[in-house]
């Protein structure tokens, strides 16, 4: 796991590094389960890699039942479902590719500071053909 910019990088594909920390965020705000809730913000935080979670048994009782259940619900899947599911889980990073396009084609605004402490909004960079 490598930090890029200020947060943790969870894969070198920048769509699935996406989707890893969108999932990790949600799981910080987690309520209901507060030992993953920590597991996540120390993920999400650098102070933990996923290797070290696995080899350790610091959150085995966090992670051994819904490990096991998911292994017990795919594994009593047809080929079909499994199909399915997999080209369930393709079209979201399909999605989440799409939105990063998308957002990296809105034009981007930018806010200069003057002498007086007024912040003035730059449109200068953005193409307002494209809306």
């Amino acid at each position: 796991m490598k930090m890029t910019e200020d947060r943790p990088q969870f894969s070198a594909d920048p769509v699935q590094d996406r989707a890893r920390h969108a999932l990790l965020v949600k799981l910080a705000a987690n309520t209901r389960n507060p030992v993953m809730a920590e597991l996540a913000r120390e993920l999400l935080a650098g102070n933990v890699t996923p290797r070290r979670v696995v080899e350790s048994q610091l959150y085995a009782s966090a992670l051994e039942k819904p490990v096991d259940d998911f292994a017990a619900w795919y594994s009593g899947l047809p080929e079909s479902e499994k199909d399915a599911e997999a080209a369930k889980g393709e079209n979201a990073l399909r999605d989440l590719a799409d939105e990063q396009v998308d957002e990296s084609r809105k034009p981007r605004t930018s806010r200069r500071q003057f002498e007086d402490d007024e912040y003035i909004e730059d449109f200068s960079e953005r193409d307002w053909l494209d809306e």
